[in-house]
């Protein structure tokens, strides 16, 4: 019981170290060695105590202890503890079979199996061999599934930074479904709202500038404008110069996306508006932006060659959304938006947006009937 105690004690210690990083470098053979020689107590105390002496447990349960603590050590991690405790567990064992030798040569048994199994000192011997073999196996088993799981975790590591790089030049809504499919995403028709955003005269407020300050502010702008669409469920499908195309409705299911595209928009305008105060106060030029937004049908997948390929939308919905933006200047409104989205909107947003009649855009034969929303 005291030796049950004492060893219960022993683990728990030895467990707390592990388990705050504390036995590290030779702290772990002193430590752990002597918990290698908790069988050999048994042993010491039984050839100090009974009547056989060791020979009471040589053949016994303590023995299996050895091969236990052995392989519990291939868990540091370390080759060197592990063979250190194969031979200390082999000679503690073959040193109590030398002194149990007298007592062991009395043993009688009525099988001549037995009986060889008992007393023959070429099995003790074999026995204190495996003990010994098992420190190198744990060690190599050890080395090996350390080696298997830094390539888990190398791989793991890899795949995150990939996932991360891929995020950046698609959304998450396209990086996740790509992933999922795992081949080209055939085109699916889709019913959604396109939003076009585009810089006025970007050629002009870029002009004589240096080139970082620009990309420095554009990206400030985008990262404003991307976290105003991604609040309303958008999807960005792509940047196109200092333009801006989102998707409401497409990979992500939305039940009233005309709210969600027209209440990205007015946010965007907002930020946008609360950034050139900011760059006012820092010195930098400021500049407009128009939006446009149009509610229709989409061809939605990969587009491309076998060797490039990018997932996004097409189809007349998507051209007349850039063309609604650029009607913007002309009604003096910074965002435009078709009936086809006026009549998908709730009351509250359609109070916000004011009829501007019909006008003609580039492609189109019919004319379409737009609505200016209040910022």
């Amino acid at each position: 019981a005291y030796w049950a105690l004492f060893c219960g004690l022993y683990s728990l210690v030895l467990y707390g170290m592990a388990r705050t990083g504390r036995l590290k470098g030779i702290l772990q053979y002193i430590i752990y060695l002597p918990f290698v020689s908790l069988p050999g107590i048994v042993l010491l105390l039984s050839h100090l105590y009974l009547p056989a002496g060791s020979a009471t447990y040589l053949n016994g349960p303590p023995i299996y202890l050895y091969f236990f603590v052995i392989f519990m050590s291939g868990f540091f991690f370390s080759r060197l503890l592990s063979i250190l405790a194969g031979l200390l567990a082999g000679a503690q064992y073959f040193v109590f079979y030398i002194l149990a030798s007298d007592h062991i040569a009395t043993i009688t048994a009525a099988d001549e199996l037995v009986q060889q199994d008992l007393t023959s000192p070429e099995i003790y011997f074999f026995r204190a061999l495996m003990i010994v073999a098992a420190g190198p196996i744990t060690a190599v088993l050890s080395e090996n599934s350390k080696k298997l799981m830094l390539k888990m975790l190398n791989e793991q590591e890899e795949k995150s930074a990939i996932d991360r790089l891929f995020g950046q030049f698609v959304s998450n809504e396209v990086k996740n479904k790509i992933i999922s499919e795992k081949r080209d995403l055939i085109g699916n028709r889709k019913q959604v709202v396109v939003l076009f955003s585009d810089i006025r005269s970007f050629s002009t407020f870029s002009e004589g500038k240096d080139p970082e300050a620009i990309v420095g502010q554009l990206n400030e702008y985008f990262d404003r404008m991307v976290e105003c669409v991604v609040n309303e469920g958008g999807t960005v499908d792509k940047f196109i110069g200092d333009a801006i195309m989102v998707v409401f409705g497409g990979l992500l299911e939305l039940e009233r996306p005309c709210d969600n595209a027209l209440r990205a928009a007015l946010n965007m305008r907002a930020q946008l508006n609360q950034l050139n105060a900011e760059w006012r106060t820092r010195g930098l030029p400021v500049f407009e932006a128009g939006i446009g937004l149009h509610f229709g049908e989409v061809l939605e997948g990969t587009i491309g060659s076998k060797d490039r390929k990018e997932f996004t939308v097409i189809g007349d919905t998507v051209n007349t959304a850039a063309r609604l933006e650029g009607v913007t200047k002309e009604y003096q409104r910074s965002i435009v938006l078709s009936d086809s989205v006026y009549a998908g909107l709730s009351s509250d947003l359609q109070a916000r947006c004011e009829s501007l009649g019909e006008t003609r855009v580039k492609g189109k034969q019919t004319a379409v009937r737009i609505y200016g929303a209040a910022a």
